[in-house]
């Protein structure tokens, strides 16, 4: 048994593609963290071994740590309930969401009338925010630590940099071994085209006053 540091993409669908389930796919622009999995590669090197564990505690030391963690677990299996329809009115003027499976946990995305989304979903015991920072130094995509999103450690992270082009995902740590990922994906006539990151940590702000409440 071995831990795949690899990041798994979620891809929003494309207003012209046909309504379905978001779907996790391996290329596009939003990504999950890193999750557990079975590998039958054989044992790795000592050298190489030691290498990993260098570069994973290196990491470790620049990872924020979440000092007030949230106790998300009832929003685990039910995403959709970390907007009430208020927030996602104010958010998106959303009309709609969509509960889908996930690699880890279902994601909940939510539509307006003119095809553009927010996306949420937990990644609980998956190794918290750490999981990204072990990407910070990739030469593809982007990644950006950001302040904190009300008081909960955060940055921006995705496969591809759509930021100028209508997405972004912001990754926020709510305990030191739990994430949850707001993902945009914006069309053209949006306001917020140039700039989803700004709705990605208002989406995050309300999720996290959500979990809070309790609501």
């Amino acid at each position: 048994m071995a831990t795949r540091t690899v990041l798994d993409v979620i891809r929003l669908p494309r207003a012209t593609e046909p309504a379905k389930p978001v779907a996790l796919a391996t290329t596009g622009s939003f990504l999950l963290l890193a999750m557990a999995a079975c590998s039958s590669a054989p044992e790795t090197p000592a050298q190489a071994t030691l290498e990993s564990s260098s570069a994973s505690t290196s990491t470790a030391r620049s990872v924020p740590k979440v000092s007030n963690p949230l106790d998300a677990t009832k929003y685990e299996q039910n995403p959709c309930a970390l907007l009430s329809q208020a927030q996602a009115t104010e958010l998106i003027n959303a009309v709609r969401n969509r509960q889908a499976a996930g690699a880890v946990a279902p994601i909940c995305s939510w539509y307006d009338a003119d095809g553009n989304r927010i996306g949420l979903g937990l990644l609980p015991r998956q190794g918290g925010l750490a999981s990204a920072y072990q990407h910070q130094d990739s030469q593809s995509g982007y990644f950006e630590a950001i302040p904190g999103i009300n008081g909960y450690p955060a940055v921006l992270s995705g496969t591809t940099d759509s930021r100028k082009i209508g997405g972004c995902q912001a990754i926020v740590g709510i305990a030191d071994d739990e994430a949850f990922t707001s993902s945009i994906l914006l069309q053209p006539p949006s306001p917020l085209y140039q700039d989803p990151c700004s709705l990605a940590v208002k989406t995050a702000a309300a999720a996290i006053t959500t979990i809070k409440d309790g609501a």
